[in-house]
């Protein structure tokens, strides 16, 4: 009898430094044992943060992260500083009061300032990725998801050992192939990659008519299936603000109609899922088993899902974090 392929899934790291340093330990080490690794989307950050040089003289610099002041006075205080807004998935730039305060007059200055800070992080995550994890035995298999911005492609493109596997059919493991779709369905925040349902759905039925047998095929969507559990999230007002009802937030599914119906009609082994940070955990859509192994990167926390998979199907699943 073949030994099971075991699969390691993760998601939306979101420019976390020590989630992404976790993640390559843990595969170098290969701790959990694990034939291939996949990332299901969302690796980029969402803000950045002003590191300001003080006017009261000397090396004082200040930054407000998560509300709270921040401050460092030497060289080695600041990039303490800089390393713990990096562990958040923030990026920073050091600026001085007027340079502050032009950056908040001209929005295409922070967005020119923001685009190259994201560019920098994943070019050096790609490069600690070869270095560290070369010779492990471990591939990992990753895409962008709705918040990362198109200039990433490029970058992922050139990755001597990640494979952006975004829009494309692979072998996985010696039964199944995988099949991902990094973008989302429309979002209250009109991401970088979002697509109306049906187009969504046009894209997704098309890679997997490029798969040999579509029943033994990993889908990996950063968003999850409609209603499935996997995409509960608070619903908000048209102004984007939680609602609640007698003091209750309240949520609902926020997943994709789209990929629901591709699952329930192709009944892939599994599906592979991100984007809804709080759904974590398993599901049956039909008799494909899905996963969103959810996310709390900005607290430096891995979450993932270990994945047993045999010709029979799924032999067992494990929730682990670190």
């Amino acid at each position: 009898m073949a030994k099971p392929f075991r699969l390691y899934v993760c998601s939306d790291i979101h420019a976390s430094e020590r989630t992404w340093r976790k993640f390559l330990n843990a595969m170098r080490a290969n701790v959990y044992k694990v034939d291939a690794a996949v990332i299901a989307g969302d690796l980029t950050g969402k803000a950045i943060i002003a590191v300001v040089k003080g006017e009261e003289g000397g090396e004082v610099w200040n930054a407000t992260v998560m509300g709270q002041r921040r401050v460092a006075r030497s060289e080695q205080e600041l990039v303490e500083l800089e390393r713990s807004i990096a562990d958040l998935g923030y990026y920073t730039v050091r600026v001085t009061e007027a340079e502050r305060a032009a950056m908040e007059a001209d929005p295409e200055l922070v967005k020119a300032v923001f685009h190259e800070k994201i560019s920098h992080r994943l070019e050096e995550w790609m490069s600690l990725a070869a270095e560290r994890l070369d010779g492990s035995g471990v591939p990992v298999y990753l895409m962008p998801g709705n918040d990362d911005e198109f200039e990433i492609d490029e970058i992922l493109a050139r990755s001597t050992y990640c494979q952006d596997v975004n829009e494309r059919v692979v072998d996985l493991t010696p039964w199944h192939q995988l099949v991902s779709m990094g973008w989302s369905s429309p979002t209250p925040w009109s991401t970088p990659r979002e697509l109306p349902e049906e187009e969504f759905l046009d894209r997704l039925s098309g890679l997997l008519r490029g798969a040999r047998d579509a029943r033994k095929t990993i889908i990996m969507t950063h968003v999850p299936p409609y209603d499935s559990g996997l995409d509960t999230a608070p619903l908000l007002s048209p102004d984007l603000r939680p609602t609640a009802s007698a003091g209750d937030l309240l949520r609902g599914p926020v997943g994709s109609k789209g990929v629901r119906a591709v699952i329930e009609k192709v009944k892939p082994v599994l599906g592979v899922h991100g984007h809804i940070h709080e759904s974590g955990g398993e599901r049956k859509v039909g008799s494909t088993l899905c996963v969103n192994a959810g996310s709390e990167s900005s607290m430096g926390v891995l979450r993932g899902f270990l994945i047993d998979l045999s010709d029979k199907g799924i032999e067992r699943t494990l929730r682990v974090e670190g």
